[in-house]
């Protein structure tokens, strides 16, 4: 179970208080999703489940006893919906056998700071961490310096490409197949003798070509 709630928090960006309102009925398994309800004042909003969270969850469903004798809180500890300060007091369990120090709300800024560094629209993490204002999400957010590299030099490519600032790289010249394959395809469309002529001399001084390049690769391997 704390597993499960862990996870949701570190990979859903779930609070505390919305960890022990949970209920099962909010649950979609089919689309991996959870209904937050009001938490904080503020408007509903659907969270989403990792597949390790997801995982994590279905486990401890299959353990947490008959739905029927339970509460209607998807967590419960001891037969009942977990405390005020069951999350805060397990993670200090936890803590001190790992040699740690987390708070619960520190895996909601985790979750900000994953979602952005794998490149998660900023308006988007918003929504999921259920923020009035973007500028909160920001401050929970911690970018690392190769993530904002990245970012700069994707955005410069693009608009130098847009501007087109940056010549094109120089294309392959044809193979002497291809070149073959073209001369052929002239000498069977509509010429007069004379045009007719030029390509067939063509056409056999580039195969002379090709096989003098062939018989030159094979002596320097002879070497």
């Amino acid at each position: 179970m704390d597993a499960a709630w862990f996870l949701l928090m570190l990979f859903s960006g779930m609070r505390t208080g919305e960890i022990r309102r949970l209920k099962r009925a909010d649950i979609d398994w089919e689309r991996r999703q959870i209904r937050v309800e009001q938490s904080k004042g503020l408007k509903d909003r659907m969270v989403f489940m990792a597949d390790i969270t997801m995982n994590a969850m279905k486990s401890y469903l299959a353990v947490r006893g008959p739905a029927a004798y339970l509460p209607e809180e998807f967590f419960i500890y001891r037969h009942q919906a977990l405390s005020l300060t069951y999350c805060y007091e397990r993670l200090k369990t936890y803590n001190e056998r790992c040699g740690v120090m987390i708070k619960p709300h520190q895996l909601r800024h985790s979750c900000a700071s994953l979602l952005l560094n794998s490149g998660t629209p900023v308006t988007s993490v918003q929504v999921i961490l259920g923020h009035k204002f973007i500028d909160t999400t920001m401050g929970y957010a911690r970018l690392y310096d190769g993530t904002l590299a990245a970012d700069y030099f994707r955005a410069m490519n693009e608009m130098e490409r847009r501007m087109a600032l940056v010549e094109p790289p120089p294309s392959e010249p044809p193979s002497f197949g291809e070149l073959i394959a073209l001369l052929d395809s002239l000498r069977n469309s509509t010429l007069s003798a004379e045009q007719a002529g030029v390509v067939q001399v063509v056409r056999d001084g580039i195969l002379a070509i090709a096989r003098s390049e062939r018989v030159f690769c094979r002596m320097l391997r002879c070497r």
